[in-house]
């Protein structure tokens, strides 16, 4: 019996994901596991292999498409089986085109084609499933997700769902509104007085007429590229003439698109609080010295700062939970609040070709420093060669990010969503400090707490912090 291959979920919050490569082709035989195809997710390239053995007998989906979750991407079957074709998934329907005038010829209609499966009816009481992007997007196009008819896994509103309901809402008709009166997203109206648009010009592409951020955003686009209109003779004369700006325009990858989208709503979102604290590294930069060859020898890799760090904040989160926690939206009958997380599961963030990944740590306060460090520098260099699987990439309860490479001494790191807290690195430099009383140099640091106000107090933030600096200027006791 053939076999239907389908976009597998790599993640979570994965709702899509793109072919980027087949590595069989139609014809050719595979076993079970062998790596059949690539796809990029919002994270990574990610290798998959085949979910049975056979031959790989259609592909559905193209290199360079697009399609959700659970969709047909191709068809394994035994040798000599015959299968029945499948067509590829037709693109996106354009637009709905605007209504033709009066006493015009309707245009003839096309052919009608079954209409999807409606999702099943919820029981009473059943909370709608959402996801996290799905439902930012409503609270930015002002869409009720409770009725929004889900297309994901198990009825599950995904972000194309509210991205429908909203093209498919009626629009209100044509009449002047009064600024104070224009229905606009505050998104839109931040950025529109950040590039001094006036709504009132601005056509809004939301449910009502409401004006969103793209649309602010396709405003400042044309008006940039429409002609500028000739100045008077006498203001002209008197000003040189300046070229226009020129440059490459570099479209957003997945990755980068992704971590843009996070990285703004979390400035949006989350109340964030810097704590700053210099810790001496002077012991920690002996400790590795001392360490660094043995762990090569045994491990095959030395001993890493951002593990020594790793494992100092795996302890003080296993002793201050409420750092580890999530917050947590009201929904449908459930009020705001937290979340606590069973794992201390802690996130590194690596720069890559891609752009910026968190590889993660899992269990990382229950694991030796040797297993911490083991696996960071494998996801490290597997990262490189864009290898890296979903249980690698998700899941994080805690971030840290170091630029103490890059000379920084000190930052103001950005907190990553739905997660708490973020601990910024800076480099460790030689600085004269006072210890029994005499001036001596020492190898300091600096670490950079941000967090949301919402989950944790200033209190136990900084009792987290001193707890991580106590470990590293004792550093022995990470190998406890």
């Amino acid at each position: 019996m053939p076999h239907q291959v389908t976009m597998p979920m790599l993640g979570l919050t994965m709702e899509e994901g793109t072919i980027t490569e087949w590595l069989k082709q139609p014809g050719d035989a595979v076993a079970k596991e062998e790596p059949l195809f690539v796809v990029e997710t919002d994270k990574s390239a990610v290798e998959v292999g085949a979910p049975a053995s056979g031959v790989l007998s259609q592909i559905i989906v193209q290199v360079g498409q697009t399609v959700p979750v659970s969709a047909p991407i191709a068809v394994i079957a035994q040798p000599g089986e015959a299968v029945e074709a499948r067509a590829s998934p037709a693109p996106a329907p354009p637009a709905a085109a605007a209504p033709a005038p009066a006493g015009a010829p309707s245009a003839p209609e096309p052919s009608a084609s079954p209409a999807p499966a409606a999702a099943a009816p919820r029981a009473a009481g059943e909370r709608q499933a959402v996801s996290p992007r799905a439902r930012m997007v409503a609270r930015e196009l002002g869409i009720d997700v409770t009725s929004v008819t889900g297309t994901g896994p198990g009825g599950r509103v995904v972000e194309r769902d509210v991205r429908a309901a909203a093209a498919a809402a009626p629009l209100a008709p044509a009449v002047a509104v009064p600024p104070e009166r224009i229905v606009a997203s505050p998104l839109a109206r931040k950025l529109a007085e950040e590039h001094g648009v006036d709504l009132a010009q601005v056509s809004g592409s939301g449910p009502g007429g409401r004006i969103t951020e793209r649309d602010v955003t396709a405003f400042v686009d044309a008006r940039a590229a429409a002609p500028a209109a000739p100045a008077p003779a006498e203001v002209s004369a008197t000003l040189p003439a300046v070229a226009a700006a020129t440059g490459a325009f570099e479209p957003l990858n997945r990755v980068r698109r992704i971590t843009a989208d996070r990285m703004a709503a979390s400035a949006r979102s989350v109340a964030r609080v810097t704590l700053l604290m210099e810790v001496d590294m002077t012991e920690a930069v002996r400790f590795r010295t001392q360490l660094a060859p043995e762990f090569e020898k045994r491990y095959g890799a030395r001993l890493a700062y951002d593990a020594m760090i790793a494992k100092a904040c795996a302890i003080g989160l296993a002793e201050h939970p409420h750092v580890n926690a999530q917050w947590q939206d009201a929904d449908i009958g459930q009020p705001a609040g937290l979340r606590l997380q069973p794992n201390v599961n802690v996130g590194i963030a690596v720069a890559a070709e891609a752009g910026l990944l968190v590889v993660v740590v899992r269990d990382a306060d229950q694991k030796p420093l040797a297993q911490v460090n083991s696996d960071l520098m494998g996801m490290v260099a597997k990262s490189k060669q864009g290898g890296l699987g979903p249980d690698e990439l998700s899941g994080s309860t805690f971030t840290i990010t170091n630029l103490g490479g890059y000379g920084v001494e000190a930052f103001t790191p950005i907190v990553n969503p739905p997660e708490s807290a973020i601990l910024g690195i800076g480099r460790i430099a030689k600085r004269p400090a006072v210890v029994d009383g005499q001036i001596v140099p020492r190898d300091l640091m600096y670490l950079s707490l941000a967090f949301d106000h919402r989950v944790v107090d200033g209190a136990p933030a900084a009792q987290f912090l001193r707890r991580v600096k106590e470990c590293l200027e004792a550093p022995y006791v990470l190998l406890a």
